[in-house]
Formats: C-alpha cells, structure tokens, sequence
C-alpha cells in the first residue's frame, strides 16, 4: 500500500477544476446564437432529431420548461455541443454526439469514436469497426458504459464489441482520458460512456424517421436500414417517454488472407540445405530459416441483421426531485461464410522425407525461405460457416433527490445480459487432393506467390467430385453470458467555507458473472475421416460447387483466385453414404488401439452410425467466472476566483472465484499418412480457484482560467484494468495435439491482480469564441503488472501411452503472469473553426509513443499507433450540406510477436476518406449520399519482414443514400 498513498500525497499537490456539466438546451442556444441568419434556412430549425443527437441536461439539473429555443443541426451544431462538452466537463474530456454520428458515413459507433483525437479503431472485423484503442490501450484497458453503467459484452473477455450497436440509439459519447475519484474505477485507457437521450431534454411532442439504401462495390448487392424516435411530454412537461429503434439488414465480403503460419528451422533439424551451399549444416544451434507453414487465401461473405431499440421514462414533480428509467435493447446476428484455399507447405512429409525440390529453395539475406517448389503436397480446400447471434440488453433506473439545500443525493441501480449461442453452430469441412504439387515465390510488400498443379497438370478450378476426399469436420462453437448488476449512491454536501465549497461521497456494489462454454466435436468425430480416405465421386455425393473467379482483384500475384467450395450441409449430408458401404473401407479398421496394424486383418466398411456427428460440451475449453467489487470514496471540491479543483480517493475491493476444467492426456498415436493424431483424453475434471485484492486509487484534478477562454487543466491519478476473463480461467486444453500442435492452450490464473498505472495528464483549451477551438493535452502512464502470456516448455508423458509409441512429447504451454510494464506518454492537438458563409473545418492530431517489455523483449505497445489524423471540411448553408473526412493511422505493432517469438507483427498504415453530400428538400425533410472507404483501403500486416505477411483484408467500397424526416 505504500506506493498508493505515495501517489496520493502527489495528487494533494495538483487538484483541478470541477466544472458544472453544461445543459444540453444552454449548449444548444448558444450554438444557435452563433448561426448567420443566411445559414439558418439550412442549419437551423427547431429540429427533432436533436432527440438523438443532442447530448441534454443530465437528470436532476433543471425543472424549469426548456424555452422555445433555435437547435443547430448538421456537423457545425454536432460540433458546437461536442466542444461545450469538452469546456464543461469536470475534467479531460473528448466528445461526440449523436448528429456527428448521424452524418458521418461511419457504420457504427466504434468508427465514429475514431473521430476522437487519441481514439483508434480495429478494423479486422470482417470488414467492419468492432473496438477501439484509447491512447495506445486497447480494448482490454478501457470500460465501455452506458449512462454511466457498464454494458456487459458477448465475447470471452471485457472489451465491448461495438458492432452489436446500432449508431442511432445513441444521444452521445464521452470519452474520459483523466480520472476522479467519484467516477468507476476499471479503465487505465480511457472510459467510454455512451449516453441516450431523455424526453425531458425537449419538452412537447417530437417524432423523426430515416430510411436508407446501401451499398458495397466489393459485394455488388445492396442492404437497408430504417430508423426512428419518438418523444413526447405531458403532465405540465413533469413527465416525458421517448422510444427510438432501428432495423438493418446488408450483406457484405472481405477478400482476405486467411491464414499465414510461419514457422523456422535448422537444416540440421530438417536434413535439407536450405541455403544450397553444397551440405546440410550439423549445427542444431545453427542458422533458423523461415517459412510458411500454412497459406491459406480466400474470401468471407455473409448478411448481417442489427435490430437496435432505446427508452426512457422520466418524471420530476419538482426541482428537487426526479426518477428516470431507460434501457436499450440488441440483437445482432451475422450469417457468414469463410471459403479459403489452404495448403500445408512443410518442407518434410509425414514420414519425414523431404517434399521440397532441393534445386528450387532459395533464400534471401534475412534467412527467409524466398523459393522453393513441394512435391506430393495435399492441395485442401475449407469452407467454414461461423455465426453469431448476440443480444445485449440493459435496464436501469435513477432517482435524484435534493432533501436539503446542502445535500444532493443520487441512487441508481441496473442489470443487464449479453448473450452469444453459437455453441455447436460453427462448422469447419476440409477436403483435398493428394498428389498435387506447388511452386512458391514470396513477393516484398504483397502476398506470395503460390501456384497449385493437381494430378495430370490441372489447375485448382477444375477440380471436380471425382478429386476431392473427404477429411476434417470441425463443428464447434460457444454459448457466451455475461449478467451484470449493480447498486450505488452518490451524494454532495454544500459546505461553501472558503476555498472548500464541498465533498462528495459514496459507495458502489456490482457483481458480474461470465459463463462461456464450448460445445463442439474435438473430443469425438471430428477427425473420423482424417486421411483423405474416399472422394465424393466415390459415394456418389455431389459436393463440390463453382466457386468466385474475382478474389483479391486488388492484389498482384499468381495465387489461386478461382477455387471451389463446398457446400457444409450438402457435405454432411453425403457422408452417411459412406456408411455400411462396402465399396468405401475404413483404413482405420485394421488398426489396434496402439495404432499398431492388426496381423491378417482386411479392412472393412464403415459401421452403421460413423458419420453422425456426436457435438458435445467440450469442458476443457469453458469456464465460469464471479467478480464482486465494493467501492467507496470520499471527494473534496474546491474553487477559488479562477481556479476550481478535487480531490480525493477511491478504495476498491475485489473477489473472484472461477471454475474451469481440465483433462490429462492418455494416448497420442500417429494417424498413417497424415501429420494428425489420435489422441485419447483422461476423464475430464474441474478446477477451481480464486483470489482477491485490495487497491487505494488517489485522483486530483485542477483547472485555472488564465485568462477569458483559455484554461489550463492537470490531472493526476492511479488506476487499475483488471484481467479479462479468460485470463482468469484455471481451464486447460490440449486438444491441438490432434492436428500435430504440440500447444496447450488456456491456461489460466485466477489469482492474476490488475494492470496498475501512474497517470499524469496536463491539457490547454482556447475558446477565444464559438467559431473557434483550440486544444492540446499531453499525458503520461507508467504501467505495471501488465498480464502476459509466456510460452513454457514442458514434456508430456501420456499416462496410458503403448509401448510401442512414443512416450514423451515436447509441448509449449501458454500460462499467464503479471509482471510486465510499460510507459505510454503522448501528445493530442485539435481545432475547429466555423466561418459565416456555411464552411468549416475540423482536425486533430495524436502522437503516441510507447516502450512494452515482455520477458526479455522490448517493443511498442501493441495497438498503440504513433501517429494518428483525422480532418474534416464541411459546407452547411442554404439547404446544402456537404463534407470530405480523411483518416490516417502510422504503421504501429500489432502483437510483439506472431508464429516467432523474434517476429513482432506490424501493421501498414492506414488512410480513409468519406464524404457526405445532403439537401433539405422541406424544412422537415433531408435527403443524403454518403461514401466510406473511397480510396478502396485494406488492412495488411507483416511479420517485421515486408516479405513476410501476416494478415490481409479488403472489405470494399461503402456507399449509403436515404432521407430523414422530422416533425
């Protein structure tokens, strides 16, 4: 503890500025006094949509009716709010609402977030923003809240998967960068709190509705969406409901490299002379040369379905009091369909003899395998179905109450529940074609070449029923719940003696349970038909359809571009044909337990029933997890002349306890012509564990106005970002040894503590008037405790191994640890500045720089970008509104390393523009286009190496053309 208390005496030393938070109809007034009569025909209206769009009053500030009152619509009101926001927060704020999102050609509100300087977001989800990076953390080290309450999330960790919201159920978003001690602890990143609107923030009846076209230039069909809110008030505008919902339906398709395992050697290990100098080097600890394991290229190609709701309910009877429910409501589900071409491109064949051609490897200076051709190579192709089905749902309820003029007390309370069954749902077919050949050629700066020849010199498209065999078949999948509910008071008392005009105060309890089990056939049928055993043709099944001849158009190089796929259903549907068949032989039906073959033995057919896929909970890859927090604080406001600060402290206690399971390995056999085994489990039996922690988290904040609209704020805190979930699951598996994997996955640690870091935050912020905004922030974070993954290597004795097998095998097992650290400090600049005549621009610009070490490797922070950009301009005036956005992220380092511990991943830069073009066709009806991705930008990785890749996805052109409509 003395470390806390060290850093609390620090914090006495920089209290800061608690500003009023700012009323969303002031923010509103001021804006439109702002407006040039000339432009007011185009921008300004009493406007509906500010129902969403416009951030409002927070509960409990005012009862007074609003005023008639004049809302700015478009990006110059959006970014009006966003800016008063940002000057009244009580401390180092960024911020965005709900009409910037309404107007950006973003799908939802991850990449709407990226509009915030220090804000980035990952864009490897099919195409699609799924998370976001704050100051260099990723989504593991921020919250995401609701109206100030955490949302649950329907994936295996914490980090919110912002696909699953709907951008036009959201009334804003702030991002918080510095700390207070009345605020939910969690977050050494940032917090993210996304607010929905209230009826009371708008007095009267209000109702708008939207109805948009899209369409992708990649998937060459279409999709809609349809939106709409209502709001209204009654009871002498003491009582409001507003209800808001919308329904979107798209397809969509990534061309993607799919898979790029790398993996060394010696030409010891391997017997081959890579580098072709005339021997094979003895040395085990001689030169490792690099290749692909794996290279797989394909396309990914689904629907999408996103049904949003939001509502609330408030009644204030007096100034003094108020009640507000709201919730929302989620349900996403995505249908897609993974198709690849995936070739095993091992230099050394099951039986351990060489496949390449010796006189066709070359190698380059970096020892990079750049050439070579394989012989009697399996051409496989896989196509995989992978769904998922989310609902995320969340209801609260607050009640503000003032019981004396001196004392403000606040009660609120919620529960909500993700959910994701897709348990047994997600299935994975593989066939191939024995005999095939292939030649490599890496390229610099793109994907390789790999040119495949099937038996009698035909090329991968024509291959038919009669060439492909039947071998894996993964059905597998997880059933995901995440309950979230919690309890907390938060009070002020008013002392106005002196400097010290008050102290807050209170406590909070949330308890949260993650279930995640796995249900798939690892442990039973998935690999009945490993080996290629029979092809289509043979069973009479017709399997095999024509597949795209237009994949990955934008990339050069002779890779297969026209494959075939396979349909799943048809596929599973066709394999009882192989049963009780007595021309189709099990080559497996001679073999004893040992894998050993059976003496005067003939094969025989397939039992009745071998096809039938047995999908059960699969125990070793589940886990539950229970965390129970208290919180309470104490908080001291003080103000002077021109100067308002706090602080104060958070005391935070937290208990988990976990179950996960685990199975021992009893056999592991080699499959006869493969490089898979058989591998045979001990009963499966649970582990348990659990720990618990304590944490002082010191914050202080302080502001001083130097001078009219120039103020100085500093910020100083601890703060924690505890493990995710699975981090803390004690499960184990080991299954990867079927495939010739030797890793045990999952191993986990419930007695992990919290990432901690020391922050230091200073900013500047100039509002010399409403047409402009200056800002920059500087910060600092010193992280410690940092959970890693460390690779182990261990020696598995199967405990009912044959004598004649085997009986050790080297494994790598992945435990989990804290110890590593990190320092992430930082610069933030941005600006805006509206002219009279409908134009304005906006911008910023994040510099991160960051230094991770993990063992013995040190390296940038993975995520953390080091440079990043964002700019806008835009024309509003006379019903026309138009606007160019551009986006930049520098390269940066995905993962300090990939496939090879000595290979960090890093990731190309990346530029976006998009531009909206509208018209107000009526006063109360707008009609737009908009674009997103002009430039046809792809996410592309490397393994350090730029002729080594590691990732590539293009998800297309985005076009989206509607109209809104507003009473």
């Amino acid at each position: 503890m003395t470390q806390p208390i060290r850093w609390h005496k620090a914090a006495l030393t920089g209290v800061s500025l608690v500003a009023l938070l700012v009323a969303g109809q002031a923010a509103a007034q001021d804006a439109g006094a702002s407006v040039d009569p000339a432009q007011r025909s185009s921008t300004a209206s009493p406007d509906p949509q500010a129902i969403l769009s416009d951030p409002g009053q927070q509960p409990g500030e005012t009862g007074e009716p609003a005023p008639t009152e004049v809302v700015v619509r478009g990006v110059r009101g959006s970014l009006l709010r966003s800016i008063q926001a940002k000057r009244n927060a009580d401390t180092i704020v960024d911020a965005i609402s709900a009409e910037e999102l309404g107007k950006f050609p973003n799908r939802n509100v991850a990449e709407a977030l990226a509009n915030i300087p220090g804000v980035t977001v990952g864009r490897d989800g099919r195409g699609e923003g799924r998370d976001i990076t704050v100051r260099g953390l990723g989504s593991n080290f921020a919250i995401t809240t609701l109206n100030g309450r955490i949302l649950p999330t329907d994936g295996t960790d914490r980090s919110f998967q912002f696909d699953v919201l709907p951008s036009e159920i959201i009334s804003g978003a702030e991002v918080k960068k510095a700390v207070r001690a009345s605020e939910l602890e969690g977050s050494i990143g940032g917090n993210v709190d996304l607010r929905t609107a209230r009826p009371l923030d708008r007095p009267g009846f209000h109702a708008s509705a939207a109805i948009e076209g899209q369409y992708n230039d990649l998937v060459e069909k279409g999709g809609y969406k349809l939106s709409g809110v209502v709001s209204t008030t009654f009871a002498d505008d003491t009582m409001g409901i507003l209800l808001g919902a919308s329904y979107n339906k798209y397809k969509f398709r990534t061309d993607n490299l799919g898979e790029y395992s790398i993996t060394d050697g010696t030409e010891a290990g391997y017997g081959i002379d890579f580098n072709r100098d005339g021997r094979v080097d003895g040395d085990p600890n001689g030169p490792a040369y690099i290749w692909p394991d794996y290279y797989s290229v394909g396309y990914v190609a689904g629907e999408r379905e996103r049904i949003g709701a939001a509502g609330a309910f408030q009644w204030k009877p007096s100034s003094n009091f108020e009640i507000t429910i709201d919730g929302i409501y989620s349900h996403f589900d995505v249908s897609q369909h993974n198709y690849r071409s995936s070739n095993y491109l091992n230099p050394l064949g099951d039986d351990g003899t060489a496949r390449w051609d010796p006189a066709s490897i070359s190698v380059d200076r970096n020892n990079v395998v750049t050439g070579f051709t394989k012989n009697d190579m399996v051409a496989e192709v896989l196509t995989t179905d992978e769904p998922r089905q989310s609902q995320t749902w969340q209801i609260g309820g607050r009640v503000d109450w003032r019981p004396l003029d001196q004392l403000k007390l606040a009660f609120d309370g919620y529960y909500g529940k993700a959910t994701n069954n897709t348990g047994g749902r997600n299935r994975f077919v593989v066939a191939g074609i024995p005999g095939a050949s292939a030649a490599f050629a890496a390229r610099d700066n793109g994907l390789p070449d790999l040119a495949i020849t099937l038996p009698g010199g035909r090329t991968l498209d024509q291959a038919t029923n009669d060439d492909f065999r039947a071998h894996y078949i993964g059905i597998q999948g997880q059933d995901i719940s995440d309950d979230i509910k919690s309890l907390k008071m938060d009070g002020e008392y008013r002392v106005d003696n002196g400097v010290f005009k008050a102290i807050g105060f209170g406590v909070a309890w949330t308890d949260r349970h993650k279930d995640v089990t796995t249900v798939d056939n690892q442990y039973t049928t998935s690999c009945n038909y490993c080996g290629y055993p029979f092809t289509f043709g043979q069973i009479g099944a017709d399997v095999v359809k024509p597949g795209r001849e237009d994949i990955l158009q934008k990339r050069r190089g002779n890779f297969p571009r026209n494959f075939p796929y396979f349909d799943i259903d048809t596929y599973l549907a066709a394999l009882p044909r192989a049963d009780n068949n007595p021309a189709i032989l099990n080559p497996n039906s001679c073999l004893d337990a040992s894998g050993a073959t059976i003496p005067g033995c003939s094969l025989s057919p397939y039992p009745a029933g071998y096809s039938t896929q047995i999908i059960q909970d699969d125990l070793p890859a589940s886990y539950r997890i229970r965390e129970r927090t208290w919180a309470g604080y104490v908080q001291f406001n003080l103000e002077g002349a021109r100067w308002r600060a706090d602080i104060g402290g958070r005391l935070v206690a937290t208990k988990v306890s976990s179950v996960g399971y685990g199975a021992s390995i009893a056999t592991i056999i080699p499959r006869a012509g493969t490089q898979d085994n058989a591998v045979g489990f001990n009963p499966v039996e649970p582990i348990t564990g659990g720990g618990d922690y304590l944490r002082l988290l010191p914050a202080a904040n302080f502001a001083y106005d130097l001078s009219d609209g120039l103020r100085l704020r500093l910020a100083a805190s601890q703060a924690i970002s505890r493990p995710t979930f699975a981090e803390l699951s004690p499960a184990k598996d080991a299954t990867s040894a079927q495939s010739g994997t030797y890793i045990i996955y999952d191993a986990g640690n419930p007695n992990l503590k919290p990432t901690e870091a020391n922050q230091l935050d200073v900013s500047l912020e100039y509002y010399p008037s409403n047409r402009l905004a200056l800002t920059a922030a500087a910060f600092y974070k010193h992280i410690t405790n940092f959970v890693s993954t460390v690779p182990v290597d261990v020696v598995i004795t199967p405990t009912a191994q044959p004598a004649n097998q085997v009986q050790n095998f080297n494994f790598v097992e992945y435990h989990v640890r804290n110890g590593d650290s990190a320092d992430v400090y930082g610069l933030e600049v941005g600006g805006q500045y509206f002219l009279d005549n409908g134009f304005g621009v906006q911008a910023n610009l994040t510099y991160n720089h960051s230094r991770a070490t993990s063992g013995d490797v040190t390296t940038d922070l993975p995520g953390a970008i080091p440079f990043s950009a964002n700019g806008k301009l835009f024309y509003e005036n006379h019903g026309i509104g138009a606007q160019v956005s551009y986006t930049f992220q520098s390269r940066f380092t995905y993962a300090q390393s990939g496939n090879l511990a000595y290979l960090p991943v890093k990731e190309d830069p990346y530029h976006e523009v998009s531009a909206t073009l509208s018209y107000d066709v009526t006063s109360n009806l707008t009609a737009y286009v908009q674009g997103s991705n002009l430039l046809g930008q792809a996410v592309k990785r490397f393994n350090d190496l730029r002729n080594v890749p590691n990732f590539y996805e293009y998800s297309g052109r985005a076009f989206f053309f509607g109209v809104r409509g507003r009473l």
